[in-house]
């Protein structure tokens, strides 16, 4: 942020001159499938102002999912958070206690490896029900919860989809027996796709194109 001050350039104007470079895609998306997940506990980013319970804070953690203080909670919640924070560090406790007798390859192969392919998939599912060429995006000022809910796209990864990740890719906002509806008894906001996620990605760059 420092840099981006002192030499005078706008963080947005940037973006928007470098968000079709197929190297600031490929950074932008490794920096998004490992840390994305964990920013977003800590900071609340990406989520829309909805989310919140008070107005955004601009303090660090003010935000957060991890601080009993956070505008995310309301007041009678903190006691609930603490209790969730005191269990995430039984947890750390333990993997570093499990470090010193297994060794940290080890802990890192049994716990570290699945947590970041779980990391994974929640940001590459939820980027993937958010992004479309028909789904809306809406400025803030015109963004509502039911626009948000509504401006979603569901994605057919076939079997994975199914029996690895129990639909939540593929009936992550219409319930399979909701299916049977007619189209018009549905929202014509919704949509849903086949498209796996590496050729979704693709598509949206216009990488395939170049193929």
């Amino acid at each position: 942020m420092f840099l981006y001050r002192s030499i005078s350039v706008d963080i947005d104007a940037l973006e928007e001159l470098t968000e079709d470079c197929p190297i600031y895609t490929l950074l932008r998306i490794v920096i998004q499938q490992f840390l994305g997940f964990p920013f977003y506990l800590i900071q609340n980013i990406t989520a829309s102002q909805g989310s919140l319970n008070l107005p955004q804070s601009k303090k660090f953690l003010g935000n957060s999912h991890f601080s009993p203080a956070s505008t995310l909670f309301r007041p009678e919640e903190a006691h609930l958070i603490l209790l969730s924070d005191l269990g995430i560090g039984l947890v750390l406790l333990g993997l570093w206690y499990a470090s010193q007798i297994f060794g940290i390859s080890t802990v890192s192969l049994l716990y570290l490896q699945p947590y970041l392919w779980v990391n994974h998939w929640i940001v590459a599912i939820t980027y993937l029900h958010h992004t479309h060429p028909d789904v809306p995006k809406y400025e803030p000022e015109a963004r509502t919860f039911l626009k948000g809910a509504l401006a979603t796209v569901d994605r057919n990864l076939g079997w994975a989809g199914k029996h690895m990740l129990h639909n939540i890719a593929d009936y992550h906002y219409v319930v399979p027996d909701d299916e049977n509806r007619k189209p018009e008894d549905r929202s014509m906001i919704y949509k849903s796709g086949p498209a796996p996620a590496p050729e979704t990605f693709m598509r949206k760059k216009g990488w395939d194109k170049d193929m």
